[in-house]
């Protein structure tokens, strides 16, 4: 069997006897992937740089062919590591949020190129502290909205016309109100919030972090999220109650009514 070369970051990894791991990979090609790592917890292991846990590597792999076996490693080559992340415990947590998303919902060997590329720029903008919140934030819903979990945001659930003014995000529901469809009782929602919604389907990821965002609007959309993530994918985050209270101290009672 010939080896292959994948670029991959490491995004989990078990000890497997005295001297070998078992890596999980986020990887370009294969999307999620796991190999046998031989001899990478010696010293004197030439390979054991490259998979060290949220490092971005080249990896020559013998691949298996079956579900049944597992891949192999043969060389890994270091090719950025993250040191940033170590520095502050937030941005690791957001990140560890992040790859056991990965792990949870996406199924082994499904590719995913578009989510590899946005998460490659996440992971670099967290670890040198950029817009860490923000980034962290959209790329939770960039995630959804590029599987088949995504939400309906190209029009108006109720009468599903696009060309009327989009004035409610509808929580219980993921889809967009527009005004003439608003129900009794039910609120405008500020339109910074609202935008996010209705123009996120249309560009890019890299677009997407480079705008700004009122810190309100991406507040009340974290705990949303996290709670769908969690209430209805059945994801287990287990910082998700610490996230949702320091996330929650830059809203006052005032602010969080605007968005029910």
């Amino acid at each position: 069997m010939s080896a292959i070369k994948i670029e991959g970051i490491v995004i989990n990894s078990y000890d497997y006897r005295d001297y070998d791991k078992v890596i999980k990979v986020f990887s370009k090609e294969f999307g999620i992937l796991s190999f046998y790592a031989p001899g990478v917890n010696k010293e004197s292991s030439k390979n054991k740089y490259s998979i060290q846990t949220y490092s971005l590597s080249e990896f020559e792999i013998f691949k298996s062919r079956g579900a049944n076996r597992v891949s192999k490693l043969k060389t890994g080559n270091l090719k950025k590591e993250y040191f940033g992340l170590a520095k502050n415990y937030t941005n690791y947590i957001y990140i560890s949020v992040i790859t056991s998303i990965f792990e949870q919902l996406l199924s082994s060997e499904e590719k995913s190129p578009i989510i590899y590329k946005a998460f490659k720029i996440v992971l670099e903008n967290i670890s040198n502290s950029i817009d860490v919140f923000k980034n962290y934030v959209i790329f939770l819903l960039f995630f959804i909205q590029n599987t088949n979990y995504k939400f309906n945001l190209e029009k108006c659930s109720r009468c599903k016309k696009s060309n009327y003014e989009i004035v409610r995000f509808e929580f219980s529901d993921k889809t967009l109100i527009c005004k003439k469809c608003l129900w009794p009782g039910e609120k405008i929602q500020p339109e910074t919030f609202v935008n996010i919604f209705t123009n996120f389907n249309r560009h890019t990821f890299h677009y997407l972090i480079e705008k700004k965002y009122e810190i309100h609007d991406l507040v009340v959309l974290h705990n949303f999220l996290l709670d769908y993530y969690e209430n209805e994918l059945g994801i287990y985050i287990s910082a998700s109650k610490i996230l949702k209270q320091n996330a929650s101290t830059y809203l006052s009672e005032e602010n969080i009514n605007k968005y029910k």
